[in-house]
């Protein structure tokens, strides 16, 4: 699905990050006008833009990056720059196709040059001119800037004629001020904003359209000439232009039916069939993001995408769709918005989504299959597209419903040890698991290498670095088998783990240390942390002890249990046998502002915990 330039998919990159920038050497002060009017034939309704931002210097000289973009369905028509009040006469802008982001292709371009603002209490100014062809992709407005804003103006300019409705997002803690008026038989939006601080990126921070203020705009129906013209009046409106794409596409069935009975002709059972050929379209066709024009919506034909072995993720959802198709199984196509956006489709727009993936309907359940999701199992989700709205092909009509949430031991990863202390080491065995998104991760990790020696990696992995960690007899199971755990077996050295201090020894039995550097930087960080998927993480071991050693101090347990994740720890003396156990489950992904100060403390005891270490004495 394309990532719609207008939801500010490139203004993220090339304009905005998310954490507030207290650097004020740039003040932005701008004016923004919309205006709906009339077009030609091929684009009845169009959107004229004009911007003019200006760039004042409250300390030292600077040469700004200004990044203007546009697509097949947004034209730059002009672009001029000032210095001092004079018009830039040499201003030549690069014109070049964006490619960022791991997209592959897209028929988005961006112009840039660098604007000089010569010295302190100057200013420069930079005036922009655009038309959205078709008011579809005409779908959000956003008030920020990269730099602190003294002042932002909007003007929105709709006729009589054009039926539009407007949504307000993220305007708490802001100051904006909004009127409505009527001139000339336009309705007029006004807003102005002021002392805004710049919005700059920030690790593991939402989406920016949970978190900046903006105006979604959903434009329904325009009335020209007592000729209509629909856009997104309801949802059945956005469902039945992309189910004529979807009409569209035109898929060999034959071909791809062959290529679907060729692949499960050993198999006897429909989930059979339907596990082998899901991976098989994670292992064969690589994902790529491709974004055209109306190819942003319209996925490539299922035979190409299988002869080119590549496709983004519309490609891949009609591929998987079709094959399932071939074998009689009742298989859709799915159009939701990941967690990256703060909308659902209570609000029909282009917005609303940026995915599409593939469903089975069998036997009164719904199986969703996302093969850009590339290891992980059958009817494993991912956390990016749980308790998403997903809105499924049903022919003129449409099935709405909302993806299953999933719990962290989805992505349960496990580590056990038996060990014996010898000398200065610790000897022994160990076992790992990893399901869900843990396995993905791992598995990404490992195929994304340089190497293709899976074991050499794994050794790497697992060692952290560190060369007193030893490892031999590896073995790997279910490595190609994304529908099975992941698990490994080997036995382990840990080189000079037991210090000697006096007739006491110390020994660190943790050397993971999960989320011990998760503390966050309150006094900087001005926006919630969402972590990439919830996750559930245990970790024992138990070693065996010398005849002649006791335990001299034993650290207390931790324990932390609240709605958003746990973490407990404990130690147990079993007669010559200790046991070590540790455990941190993220129930929930997302971790407020307000939080922060109890999740420090928290991380706290968690690093306290593992630094105090077990003592031992010889009897």
């Amino acid at each position: 699905m394309k990532n719609l330039i207008l939801c500010a998919s490139l203004c993220a990159t090339f304009l905005y990050g998310y954490t507030q920038e207290d650097d004020h050497n740039i003040e932005v002060r701008a004016k923004e006008t919309y205006r709906f009017t009339t077009g030609d034939k091929a684009h009845p309704v169009v959107v004229k833009q004009t911007q003019t931002t200006e760039y004042y210097c409250n300390n030292f000289r600077v040469d700004l990056p200004i990044v203007e973009q546009y697509d097949d369905q947004l034209e730059l028509n002009n672009i001029e720059a000032k210095v001092n009040g004079t018009k830039m006469r040499n201003l030549k802008p690069t014109h070049e196709y964006y490619g960022g982001d791991g997209i592959f292709y897209s028929d988005a371009r961006v112009c840039y040059f660098t604007l000089p603002i010569q010295k302190k209490e100057t200013s420069s100014q930079v005036t922009v001119e655009k038309t959205t062809l078709d008011p579809r992709y005409f779908t959000s407005i956003y008030f920020t800037d990269k730099y602190f804003q003294a002042k932002k103006e909007i003007d929105l300019i709709v006729p009589q004629w054009m039926k539009l409705e407007i949504k307000e997002y993220n305007f708490a803690g802001f100051n904006i001020i909004s009127s409505k008026t009527t001139e000339s038989g336009n309705t007029i939006y006004h807003y102005t904003i002021s002392n805004a601080e710049g919005f700059k990126k920030e690790k593991g921070a939402p989406g920016m359209s949970h978190l900046a203020p903006h105006l979604l705009i959903m434009c329904k129906e325009a009335e020209i000439g007592g000729t209509s013209i629909t856009y997104f009046k309801t949802l059945q409106d956005q469902y039945t232009w992309y189910h004529q794409l979807i009409g569209e596409v035109g898929n060999d069935h034959d071909l791809i039916r062959n290529k679907a009975i060729e692949l499960t002709r050993s198999l006897n059972t429909d989930t059979a069939k339907v596990k082998a050929l899901f991976q098989w379209v994670q292992d064969n066709i690589r994902y790529i993001a491709f974004e055209d024009g109306i190819a942003g919506f319209k996925p490539a034909k299922a035979q190409d995408v299988l002869g080119k072995k590549y496709g983004d993720c519309k490609g891949m959802a009609n591929l998987m769709a079709e094959m399932l198709k071939g074998l009689g199984l009742d298989a859709r196509i799915c159009w939701l918005g990941t967690n990256h956006i703060a909308y659902d489709y209570s609000t029909p727009s282009l917005c609303v989504d940026n995915h599409m993936i593939c469903a089975w309907l069998y036997k009164g359940k719904i199986y969703y299959l996302d093969p850009t999701e590339t290891y992980i199992g059958f009817n494993e989700i991912a956390e990016r597209i749980q308790g998403r709205q997903v809105l499924i092909e049903n022919g003129k009509s449409y099935l709405l419903e909302r993806i299953p949430m999933a719990y962290p031991s989805q992505n349960l990863s496990i580590e056990k040890r038996k060990l014996a202390i010898r000398g200065n080491d610790l000897v022994g065995s160990a076992n790992q698991t990893w399901k869900g998104e843990n396995k993905e991760w791992i598995l990404t990790k490992l195929h994304t290498s340089k190497s293709d020696k899976v074991e050499e990696q794994f050794m790497k992995f697992l060692g952290e670095g560190n060369a007193n960690y030893e490892i031999t007899d590896l073995k790997v199971f279910n490595l190609d088998d994304y529908n099975a755990d992941l698990r490994i077996e080997y036995n382990l050295v840990i080189k000079d783990a037991v210090v000697a201090v006096g007739k006491e020894m110390f020994i660190d039995l943790d050397n993971r240390k999960d989320f011990a550097d998760m503390d966050i930087d309150t006094a900087s960080r001005k926006f919630p942390y969402q972590f990439y998927f919830k996750t559930h993480l245990l970790f024992e071991t138990e070693v065996d002890l010398p005849a002649n050693a006791t335990v001299a101090t034993m650290p207390e347990a931790l324990q932390i249990d609240n709605p958003a994740y746990l973490m407990r720890g404990k130690y147990k003396l079993d007669k010559s046998r200790l046991f070590y156990a540790r455990e941190i489950e993220l129930k929930n992904t997302w971790l407020p502002r307000a939080h922060f100060g109890e999740w420090n403390l928290n991380i706290g005891k968690l690093n306290e915990f593992y630094n105090n270490q077990l003592a031992l004495t010889n009897k």
